[in-house]
């Protein structure tokens, strides 16, 4: 179906049609390429929860967000039986709800345990993984299928906790490549027992890595304590590695007033 492309309206404020992400019911996602002028196309994905789940009809107002930070509302003008067409009543750009830049760098586990590392810390507001390959490494190689599933969670995480910027992934096949990009941040950390119980403050773009199951090999420690990361500990139990996820994100922000 042919839909006009004129331009986008500007942004209102007014008290009449400012996002009010409390109003939100339901978020979905849509991409850069569905929008076309002061309309956008719903299809693929997302479709059959808004046409058949949620049961949206023409004239329904539904909320999309791109992951890039922006909200929009809109209108459900047309209902085919391929896509849905919305037409925008009004755009906002969100700003992000943590504010310092946390990143989280992992090694994958088996099973679907990833999955609890990847929902929380989107949920909690980390804006980047960066999967890594060590030693004690159980899986071996990321393949695309799998980075392709941790996206999916990701965007999944995303829109359930009504957030309105989509995690990246960075994929590193080694520690070696990884440490390299330590000089990007203003503070590095590592989950491990002998470390600090504080959080170091006065940073604003932070990466926090996390170890296999059974830890790094010393080496790899040093190799890390060569490039300028720090130790952190996350208090005196051995913590299974999603658990490690979520505690130490959650220290991190806590620390910065974050949560």
């Amino acid at each position: 179906m042919k839909v006009n492309q004129g331009p986008l309206r500007k942004e209102n404020r007014s008290s009449e049609t400012v996002l009010l992400k409390h109003n939100m019911h339901n978020l979905f996602y849509i991409t850069s390429q569905q929008i076309k002028g002061d309309h956008i196309v719903i299809d693929r994905k997302e479709l059959h929860h808004v046409k058949n789940v949620m049961r949206i009809r023409k004239g329904d107002v539904v909320y999309l967000t791109d992951g890039a930070g922006n909200s929009f509302q809109t209108e459900i003008i047309s209902v085919e039986r391929n896509s849905l067409v919305s037409r925008v009543l009004a755009k906002e750009h969100m700003e992000r709800a943590v504010k310092v830049n946390l990143e989280l760098a992992f090694v994958p586990l088996k099973s679907s345990r990833n999955d609890i590392i990847i929902e929380k810390a989107t949920e909690l507001g980390v804006s980047q993984f960066r999967p890594f390959i060590s030693k004690y490494s159980v899986v071996k190689k990321l393949t695309k299928h799998r980075v392709e599933r941790f996206q999916r969670l990701a965007l999944s995480a995303m829109l359930q906790s009504k957030q309105y910027y989509l995690p990246n992934f960075m994929i590193f096949e080694s520690i070696c490549t990884l440490v390299k990009t330590c000089v990007d941040f203003d503070l590095v950390v590592l989950a491990d027992e002998q470390g600090d119980q504080q959080v170091p403050h006065s940073a604003l773009n932070i990466l926090y890595i996390l170890g296999p199951e059974g830890g790094f090999d010393r080496r790899e420690i040093q190799l890390f304590k060569d490039h300028g990361v720090k130790l952190l500990s996350l208090g005196p139990n051995r913590l299974r590695s999603e658990t490690a996820a979520i505690v130490g994100v959650s220290k991190i922000l806590a620390a910065y007033g974050q949560i």
